[in-house]
């Protein structure tokens, strides 16, 4: 409870405000970090008149104050990309796609790093095409959670010379387990959700860039069972069990026990746990009914009953919805990249059964399928030319936040809306979508011109949220 008491300390309130401070005037911002290079990219921008290739930023990342290279390895780099880009000129090398000029270069690691990751997901691909059950639908660009996990479980695979690879042998770094907290109430344990647990983690490994500290370990929350309890330890971005779900959060070691039932291990959050798996079960009688410890939090993804008409469905939607009704039934989910320029770092989206079928039956859709389409009317203003003209942003961004008053809430999502503006190019609009309760609207803003347009397809004349945002 250490760890608890110094985040809730006056004292790490002075620190996060000075944090807030800093970068709020953008004081020793790194051009390394996920909103910097960003940054980067639009100042080259406003200085050159285009955007820059992936090499050219990368070496704008890695020159100092001075105009000099970090270290010998850097020049060295440098000097193969220089060689690289003239060979390409005089029509010896090809960029095209992971193949250019800043991956090709093998004395860069992190670029390097990044090639090898393409080599395994072939590697990978390759070997789920020998299967003998193979999925009815292959999305382009998507993995299930399943698939995911098995290339992760691949990374420390090599590839011998004969061409075929052995099955890779998975360290077992992470195990199920049942997540706790003390009730002061009942002076006691309260179980509150089912996820895995890291053992070996420690106290200096950080969860969303703050060190886990003495006496916790690292889990990921699956299932939460009681989704409006507080977390022990909250973060920025999570405060609750269901704003959890899916990530990573530090827990008392004392409140976390192994699930025998549950004892299998892999390389990152698993999906759903299926009560049929196991020998070993707690249950409890009621009446002559048996019924499993895990059946109020499983009635959600075994017993909602949710079957697609597909006599009734566009014939579109036909293939996306075979597939979530042969694979994602279980829990499964997909895994779409959504890029940098809309979340400002690189992250994935899953996709549940759930976000399919309502946006399949025309339901009220969640914030991730909104992300999945702004992704893709992106791609499709690059591969038209116009990736210079809009700007996605997420819709997290002014989402509502929990604070003590609504007031504090709205200034704080103002707040994040202008830091993301502050740097805005000219001649660019910013697409927000925004969810004013159970419906979601678009506003476009130009910060140059001062300009905000709303949209709603409903064409409901109140706005006030929207409108008081906007004018502060």
């Amino acid at each position: 409870m250490k760890f608890v008491q110094y985040r809730t300390s006056s004292q790490f309130q002075q620190l996060s405000d000075r944090g807030s401070e800093i970068r709020t005037n953008n004081e020793y911002s790194s051009r390394g970090g996920r909103d910097g290079y960003r940054k980067l990219d639009q100042e080259m921008f406003k200085k050159n008149g285009k955007w820059e290739r992936r090499d050219g930023l990368w070496l704008e990342q890695q020159t100092g104050p001075d105009g000099e290279l970090k270290n010998q390895a850097c020049k060295n780099a440098s000097e193969l990309i220089v060689e690289y880009n003239t060979q390409e000129s005089q029509g010896t090398f090809e960029s095209v796609g992971t193949n250019d000029v800043l991956s090709s270069n093998k004395d860069n690691e992190v670029q390097s790093m990044r090639r090898e990751i393409e080599e395994l997901k072939a590697l990978v691909r390759g070997l789920c095409a020998n299967r003998d059950v193979e999925p009815s639908v292959d999305p382009k660009n998507v993995q299930t959670v399943d698939q995911h996990n098995s290339f992760k479980a691949s990374c420390s695979a090599q590839e011998k010379q004969a061409g075929v690879a052995e099955p890779p042998t998975m360290p077992v770094d992470s195990q199920e387990c049942k997540l706790y907290i003390f009730d002061e109430v009942q002076c006691g344990q309260l179980l509150v959700a089912f996820g895995r647990v890291w053992w070996e983690s420690l106290p200096t490994d950080t969860v969303h860039g703050i060190p886990l500290g003495e006496g916790n370990v690292r889990v990921s929350i699956n299932v939460p069972k009681l989704k409006k309890s507080a977390l022990p330890i909250p973060t920025y971005d999570a405060t609750t069990m269901e704003d959890a779900v899916n990530g990573f959060v530090a827990w008392p070691k004392s409140l976390v026990e192994l699930d025998m039932s549950m004892n299998k291990a892999s390389r990152g959050p698993s999906h759903v746990p299926d009560p049929a798996v196991g020998n070993k079960k707690r249950q409890k009688k009621a009446g002559n009914k048996t019924i499993d410890s895990r059946t109020e939090v499983q009635q959600g993804a075994q017993e909602q009953k949710l079957v697609f008409d597909f006599n009734n469905m566009n014939r579109a939607m036909r293939p996306l919805a075979y597939y979530a009704h042969s694979s994602m039934r279980q829990g499964n989910q997909i895994e779409v990249p959504i890029p940098y320029t809309i979340m400002g770092f690189d992250m994935p989206v899953f996709l549940s059964f759930e976000d399919i079928y309502e946006f399949i039956n025309l339901q009220e859709i969640s914030a991730n399928c909104i992300l999945v389409y702004m992704r893709d009317l992106e791609e499709l203003c690059r591969i038209n030319g116009q990736a210079e003209k809009f700007v996605f942003v997420s819709p997290s961004l002014i989402s509502p936040v929990r604070t003590d008053t609504e007031d504090a809430g709205r200034r704080e999502r103002a707040d994040n809306l202008l830091s993301f503006l502050r740097d805005a190019p000219k001649e660019r609009l910013y697409l927000v979508p925004h969810n004013r309760g159970r419906h979601w609207v678009l506003g476009v803003i130009d910060p140059w011109e001062d300009l905000v347009l709303y949209f709603d397809p409903l064409r409901e004349k109140k706005r006030d949220d929207f409108t008081e945002l906007m004018n502060m």
